[in-house]
């Protein structure tokens, strides 16, 4: 009888284990903290999508770095484990999987978090009008992307295609990246590192100088294609004679 219920003990304190237990994803990071003169060793966390950061309890001493903790640290990763007073106490850690995107990310709340930029290479474009011949010009495009989080922004593009560029004067398209390339019909994962902005690409413009019939302000706009976003910037064209 006393096996019995030992038995049965048993099996509700795994029972109980099982229930408790959940996933976290998120980047793994530390902190280094001193006592005086003295460190305590790394203090590990997780950094969650929602920017929410949570405490991960080491296996070692205060003092100690955690193995299991120390490989997974600076990368995405997803912890098993139960919050006990808002301290993670991990079972398993295993390498994030961006789970089940087929098309690019469009949700609006993660559209307003991930932030993008177009730049070109200059505010003023003088354009060649002197006479005799000429040669082509250019003016540089760099989409910039930032995720504002310490974490890693994934999104996956339908094509081969992960951004666009395109010249604008008056609502007319002067000029498209894309036009006439063709892409890969494969999925293409993206990723956006986060805290500062990064570049996503750079291309340029030709032209000959002939074709630029009018001075004034022209738009570049560039195309985050995982997430469908727009960014424009201006720039002036003048002629040189």
């Amino acid at each position: 009888m006393r096996a019995y219920f030992l038995k049965i003990l048993n099996q509700s304190r795994h029972l109980g284990r099982m229930i408790r237990l959940a996933k976290f994803d998120g980047f793994v990071f530390s902190k280094l903290h001193a006592i005086g003169s003295k460190s305590e060793g790394p203090a590990y966390y997780l950094q969650q999508w929602d920017d929410k950061e949570i405490a991960i309890a080491k296996k070692t001493h205060l003092w100690q770095e955690d193995p299991a903790l120390q490989k997974y640290l600076g990368k995405k990763a997803t912890i098993e484990g139960k919050l006990n007073d808002g301290v993670l106490d991990y079972e398993k850690i295993s390498d994030y999987r961006l789970a089940g995107h087929t098309e690019p990310i469009n949700d609006p709340e993660t559209q307003n978090k991930l932030e993008i930029r177009v730049k070109p290479d200059t505010d003023i474009l003088w354009v060649d009008k002197m006479p005799g011949l000429k040669i082509p010009q250019s003016v540089a495009l760099t989409l910039l992307a930032k995720w504002p989080f310490r974490s890693i922004w994934e999104g996956i593009c339908p094509t081969a295609q992960t951004f666009d560029f395109s010249i604008e004067r008056k609502g007319e398209t002067l000029w498209q990246w894309s036009k006439g390339k063709i892409f890969a019909q494969v999925q293409t994962p993206v990723s956006v590192p986060g805290a500062e902005y990064v570049k996503i690409a750079t291309e340029s413009w030709y032209f000959y100088p002939d074709e630029i019939k009018s001075e004034g302000i022209y738009t570049a706009r560039a195309k985050f294609i995982a997430t469908g976003q727009e960014a424009i910037a201006t720039f002036e064209i003048k002629f040189a004679y």
